[in-house]
């Protein structure tokens, strides 16, 4: 029935392993979502945190056996306390699944009244809040949620969903999307002169149709996207990147320090590049090209069927 339990057959859950499943929860309002005012109004002032505790679906109680039912609760219980009159989602498992991936996460109730919840849009982040995927799902199916509860649900996101492929998906969170801040998506793709005159009009229309279909961003983040590479004779590395600023000012930069990684995840290059005060628009995305000369890079066996670049931590 639901894959994820299985690993939690036949053996006692300990503190350890249930806090590392559980990843960070993304938390609404009672108020923001389709309850009633009256029931928003009716909500618990107290500001201690809420313990919740399980409360399983009536199919999942018929079907669920013992060891899956003490599992459970045990991971409820360990959930961390919920600030009164919220509604949140606490993922738990991450799995692949025929139609795309299944999720499995505990929506939780710290009011004091039952919660029925409507069709929302549910968003899978990866990494450094990068959106993996979104979809709608009819959260009626969940039934009454009773008050100071976790109840746990699948969640399958079909893969005709997707928005990147061949990504590993970790620091996983599933969200409610109403949940983020605003996303803003810069569409317009900002080129340099020497770039205009060197690319092809084939060229200009794949990278303006890239930036546009990108992921959205927060509102001012700006995040560095992979978007070629390309191994020259000499045995030096030719990256190019996308900058894009989901900021509303423009950003300069002098220097930029990057690392490659390849698809076992090793770090395979470093350096310090000079961009000679480069900028990049508000709510733009400029390309540009970097290049990692054969002296920096640090692994004779580059795996590059995946690959990413980012700015390495403490830089």
């Amino acid at each position: 029935m639901l894959s994820f339990l299985k690993n939690l057959m036949g053996k006692k859950p300990t503190t350890n392993e249930v806090r590392e499943q559980v990843q960070e929860e993304s938390i609404l309002s009672a108020a923001d979502t389709e309850q009633s005012h009256q029931e928003a109004q009716q909500v618990h002032e107290d500001s201690t945190g809420v313990i919740t505790t399980l409360s399983l679906h009536e199919l999942w109680e018929k079907q669920l056996g013992a060891q899956e039912k003490y599992s459970l609760s045990f991971m409820a219980q360990e959930l961390e306390p919920l600030q009164p009159g919220n509604i949140s989602l606490a993922g738990t498992s991450l799995v692949p699944h025929d139609d795309g991936i299944e999720v499995v996460a505990f929506v939780r109730n710290s009011t004091d009244r039952p919660i029925s919840l409507n069709e929302m849009t549910l968003v899978v982040l990866f990494g450094d809040q990068e959106l993996f995927t979104r979809q709608s799902f009819d959260l009626s199916e969940l039934g009454e949620i009773p008050p100071r509860s976790a109840r746990p649900w699948s969640f399958v996101f079909a893969r005709e969903h997707f928005l990147q492929v061949e990504v590993l998906l970790v620091n996983w969170k599933i969200a409610f999307e109403m949940a983020q801040k605003k996303m803003v998506l810069p569409q317009q793709l900002e080129l340099e002169e020497s770039w205009i005159k060197a690319l092809t009009d084939e060229q200009k229309t794949s990278l303006i149709e890239l930036a546009k279909n990108l992921p959205a961003l927060k509102e001012g983040e700006v995040n560095i996207q992979s978007v070629q590479i390309r191994r020259t004779e000499i045995g030096a590395l030719n990256v190019m990147l996308l900058i894009r600023n989901g900021s509303t000012q423009s950003l300069s930069f002098e220097t930029l320090p990057l690392a490659l990684y390849d698809a076992s995840g090793d770090k395979v290059a470093e350096g310090l590049f000079e961009l000679g005060n480069l900028t990049v628009n508000a709510n733009t995305s400029k390309p540009w090209l970097f290049i990692f000369p054969p002296e920096s890079i640090q692994k004779e066996e580059l795996d590059l069927s995946r690959w990413k670049v980012s700015v390495p931590q403490g830089a």
